[in-house]
């Protein structure tokens, strides 16, 4: 087994399963869901990636108020298991982990605690790319005077010589909340981001905003959507819950007109630098899918990627209302879609579905389906 502490953490609760069972067993929950909801679908391909280790780009090692870094136990948002990183991540990650785990021990910063709310270090956030770029967001409490802020800023001078990453942020966040993310940034080395290609596309990717996790599975990802989509050259393309542009950037040139959608403004933000990037033009609105009009955008083909929870119930009805001629589905969270799809299959038959495996050694899947317009 490759990870010694699977059963506490449980970040790779699939990781005893040998990797062809797995794709089995998440076609079987796939189409399990389906059944529940008496859907007259099956899905019968999965795509597995092409790393089942270390593919995770993006790693968030928690710190405790005893000075412990590493992955979270398994049902106990409080306990950090020390010293823990994962066999998942890329390997440059677990390299500065170590790095970043010696630094936070000796720094002499204090560390939070979650429960009295005290202390400084909460999180360390550390990304790479295929393209051998690293990033590390440390992610502290709003310092309570000046000589805490004097104090922290050389510290991470440290952290970056120590580490020889990329660049290296500093995030403050104000709340109380257990997250590894903040409402102030400061870089201390580098640019302030790290750059990935994916299928020949660049992206920038800023310390707060969402990537596909896996970058080897991810081509695949794009090159499923691509197909679904069909041919683009004289069609309008909207990309509901765009995030950053991943697939509206790279299918921008395919299609007559491209528009993106999507609650964020710095994931918009960061959408229009993709754009920019790749010398494309996309037309990006910083909305809520379930409050923008889209509708009025005259879509031809609409790309929707909702979070884990799904669709809210006014964009459900939304696209119930406008009924585009083809919709692609990227869904996270199968169980989700399948509810869906009791009402999206009375206007659309589903004429291609693949799933694809971006998430190895755990239960969650991407599933991918072309939607048409039944013609009545």
């Amino acid at each position: 087994m490759p990870c010694p502490q699977k059963e506490i953490c449980g970040s790779c609760s699939w990781s005893h399963i040998p990797y062809d069972v797995q794709l089995k067993q998440k076609l079987a929950d796939i189409n399990g869901s389906f059944a529940i909801k008496k859907l007259d679908l099956t899905c019968d391909s999965i795509i597995p990636s092409p790393r089942v280790e270390h593919y995770r780009n993006r790693m968030d090692f928690a710190i405790d108020f005893e000075g412990r870094v590493g992955l979270k136990e398994k049902g106990k948002w409080w306990r950090v298991i020390d010293g823990h990183s994962c066999f998942l991540a890329m390997e440059r990650i677990d390299e500065l982990f170590g790095n970043v785990r010696s630094w936070a021990k000796e720094s002499e910063i204090t560390c939070w605690d979650r429960k009295a709310n005290v202390g400084l270090l909460r999180y360390a956030v550390i990304r790479a790319t295929t393209l051998g770029e690293t990033m590390i967001n440390i992610i502290t409490s709003v310092p309570k005077d000046e000589n805490e802020t004097f104090k922290v800023r050389p510290s991470l001078k440290c952290l970056d010589e120590l580490t020889n990453a990329t660049t290296l942020v500093w995030t403050q966040n104000s709340t109380i909340t257990d997250v590894s993310f903040g409402d102030k940034l400061e870089t201390i080395s580098g640019v302030g981001f790290i750059n990935e290609t994916i299928a020949g596309v660049n992206y920038r990717i800023s310390p707060q905003a969402f990537f596909q996790t896996n970058s080897y599975t991810a081509p695949l990802l794009l090159d499923t959507v691509r197909q679904f989509c069909g041919d683009l050259h004289d069609k309008t393309l909207l990309d509901l819950y765009c995030g950053t542009g991943f697939f509206s950037v790279a299918l921008a040139s395919d299609a007559k007109k491209t528009v993106g959608v999507e609650l964020s403004s710095e994931a918009i933000e960061d959408a229009k630098i993709n754009a920019r990037l790749n010398s494309v033009e996309v037309e990006y609105h910083d909305a809520k899918t379930e409050d923008f009009d889209w509708g009025s955008v005259g879509a031809d083909v609409v790309i929707l990627d909702p979070p884990r929870s799904g669709m809210h119930d006014r964009a459900l009805q939304d696209v119930l209302r406008v009924l585009p001629q083809t919709i692609v589905y990227v869904s996270c969270n199968p169980k989700n879609f399948a509810r869906e799809m009791v009402l999206i299959q009375q206007h659309y038959r589903v004429e291609k579905m693949h799933a694809i495996d971006m998430f190895p050694h755990t239960p969650h899947v991407e599933l991918v389906t072309r939607l048409v317009k039944i013609t009545r």
